[in-house]
């Protein structure tokens, strides 16, 4: 049951750097559809770096915290769509890598809830 615990991690952590990585990305006006820094930006980025450390505490004791699995796939679903409604409404150029990595992080985020379902707090001490 160990390999779960390894499974939680593996969304911790991909998750996290990819906070991290918007929390850069969208302080840059040419990849966010205009043409200077506005205020929303410096918002999203505070955001998805406290996300971000969120995730990283959550690794410290993952499986009490996995509850923050749900909240976060719901945050990169929205993410991903709200992607690709600017590329449909020409804000921003497609991209085939970010696309992938939401897709991804979805996927991964399914797979994982879906593997830590039947875990509760009974059996949480005979994994560890």
């Amino acid at each position: 049951m160990k390999h779960i615990i390894t499974w939680l991690r593996i969304c911790y952590w991909s998750a996290a750097i990819a906070d991290f990585g918007i929390t850069v990305i969208v302080l840059l006006p040419s990849n966010m559809g205009v043409k200077e820094f506005v205020y929303p930006m410096a918002l999203t980025s505070a955001l998805a770096f406290s996300w971000g450390i969120m995730l990283l505490f959550a690794d410290r004791k993952p499986l009490e915290r996995r509850w923050i699995l749900i909240p976060t796939l719901l945050v990169i679903t929205l993410l991903t769509i709200a992607r690709l409604y600017a590329v449909s409404a020409g804000m921003v150029k497609f991209s085939w890598p970010l696309f992938l990595l939401g897709a991804a992080l979805i996927g991964l985020y399914i797979i994982t809830i879906y593997k830590t379902r039947a875990i509760n707090t009974e059996n949480e001490k005979e994994i560890l």
